[in-house]
């Protein structure tokens, strides 16, 4: 092509969407928990500033978030999977909780914030192979409980840039929710945290 410069760098970008599609697909887990240590790779490779790589690929994959999470929202739906009384009592909340997150999150340092990053993918890794699930116990808490419970799942979501699943559904299946309706609802929340 005359005068047209060609960035192989692009073709990254797609490759990582298929592969994290895949994986998120295959193990029912968000996006972001492999997107963004793979954004940062490869946002270090082409030289950005490493001041911000950690910064711009949480925010990055925040904005894949918003149509992942619109994809699934639906598919959920339509299989009348989400509780919609939860998603309006918790979106508030959540809403409060992904504002202060993102906040925070604009003023910490690269290397704090991947260590968080990093620690709590570890936990939630660890969660998973060790099988741990909460034991329904409770029910759903009152407006305060739960504004406060979707004020820590945005807080937490907007550090890490995951949708809240990790932390949403255990939430509601510890209040008795069914496993099905609390991971349909959790992709209804996933919206607000993302947006």
């Amino acid at each position: 092509c005359v005068g047209m410069t060609f960035d192989l760098w692009w073709l990254a970008y797609p490759v990582l969407g298929a592969v994290v599609g895949f994986f998120a697909g295959l193990l029912g887990v968000g996006g972001g928990g492999i997107m963004v240590p793979m954004l940062t790779t490869l946002f270090l490779a082409q030289n950005f500033p490493h001041s911000q790589v950690v910064h711009l690929a949480l925010g990055t994959s925040m904005a894949a978030i918003v149509l992942t999470s619109v994809s699934s929202l639906r598919a959920h739906h339509q299989r009348g999977a989400v509780r919609w009384d939860i998603v309006r009592r918790i979106t508030p909340g959540v809403l409060l909780g992904t504002f202060g997150g993102t906040f925070i999150a604009s003023r910490v340092d690269t290397l704090p914030l991947a260590i968080f990053f990093a620690v709590f993918m570890a936990y939630v890794s660890a969660q998973m192979l060790l099988n741990v699930k909460p034991k329904p116990s409770r029910d759903l808490p009152g407006a305060g409980g739960m504004t406060l419970a979707g004020g820590v799942i945005g807080v937490v979501s907007a550090l890490v840039a995951i949708g809240g699943g990790s932390l949403s559904v255990p939430f509601m299946t510890w209040c008795n929710v069914k496993v099905q309706h609390a991971i349909g609802t959790s992709a209804a929340i996933g919206l607000p945290i993302a947006a």
